[in-house]
């Protein structure tokens, strides 16, 4: 028996490397179909081998056994991450500012850290590069500036990555691929451009796959989305997801406050301050997500 973890799934197939590297196609034991264990990228799991690789061709085996998982994403589907990059471009497409709350709130549900790069910044200029600067005032995550074209920040987004699995999100058009590339080229993955029409970038990667860096990392480039719901979640969780509102909350007047209208609650009275409004915002909009989706 060996351990390896999944890098790739499609058809009832799944790729793995074991803890050498060497490369394995396998199947799932009958009893982990039976018991409805779906097997997914980032997996570390238990196989047989029953076949060795060899120069031409990966091994093979089947799958015994998968091990606890520390952390699962829905959407993209991957487990076992150590940190989600949100990838937004500064310009064509703009960024969607909700969306990256919201991707943000599925990572904090989780447990698992956010960091964001704001990419493409080569075509924006200095007083509209200041503008959204001053948007990410009390922003309450890691944000780097990024251009694959000139190289602008590629240098601390690898150091990022090294030594970590992480999860490359973000709508389509954004850069994922492009800034993957730009950290190590050899990865050669598929750009697109983008719609003159809706003004979104079209589809590139069609699948989850965890890639290996050199530096000791692994990512995972996704499908782009720009649609997302929190699916299982009730409202009352949501303020947790929204680490600036931490050490708030235990000063609003009620403890059920849910920092929408009640009278004295420390969240709102921060709003401008330590809260950017913005953010509130987006808090508000989810609450009325969750609510209707209660309601049904």
């Amino acid at each position: 028996m060996r351990q390896g973890k999944i890098f790739k799934a499609a058809g009832g197939f799944f790729s793995l490397r074991d803890e050498e590297g060497v490369k394995f196609t396998c199947r799932a034991r009958g009893i982990l179909k039976r018991n409805r264990h779906t097997l997914m990228v980032g997996d570390e799991v238990i196989f047989q081998p029953v076949v060795e690789p060899n120069c031409d061709s990966a091994g093979e085996g089947v799958i015994e056994k998968v091990l606890p998982r520390k952390n699962s994403l829905r959407r993209p589907a991957v487990v076992n991450v150590d940190q989600l990059a949100v990838v937004f471009s500064m310009k064509n497409p703009l960024c969607d500012w909700q969306l990256a709350s919201r991707l943000a709130v599925l990572a904090e549900r989780e447990g698992i850290p956010v960091f964001f790069c704001f990419n493409k910044a080569d075509l924006v200029t200095a007083d509209e590069l200041k503008e959204i600067d001053i948007l990410l005032v009390s922003f309450p995550y890691t944000y780097i500036h990024t251009s694959a074209l000139t190289g602008e920040g590629i240098a601390m987004l690898k150091n990022n990555l090294a030594c970590r699995c992480s999860v490359f999100a973000g709508p389509s058009g954004a850069g994922k691929s492009s800034l993957l590339n730009a950290v190590q080229p050899k990865l050669t993955l598929k750009t697109g451009t983008i719609s003159e029409k809706i003004g979104r970038g079209k589809h590139t990667t069609r699948s989850v796959e965890l890639l290996p860096l050199d530096n000791g990392g692994t990512v995972v480039d996704t499908p782009g989305f720009t649609r997302l719901n929190f699916a299982d979640m009730e409202a009352g969780e949501l303020a947790h997801y929204f680490p600036e509102f931490a050490d708030l909350r235990s000063r609003c007047i009620f403890r059920d406050c849910r920092h929408l209208d009640e009278p004295g609650c420390a969240v709102r009275e921060s709003i401008g301050k330590s809260i950017n409004p913005l953010r509130y915002e987006h808090y508000r909009f989810f609450m009325e997500e969750l609510n209707r989706q209660e309601v049904y």
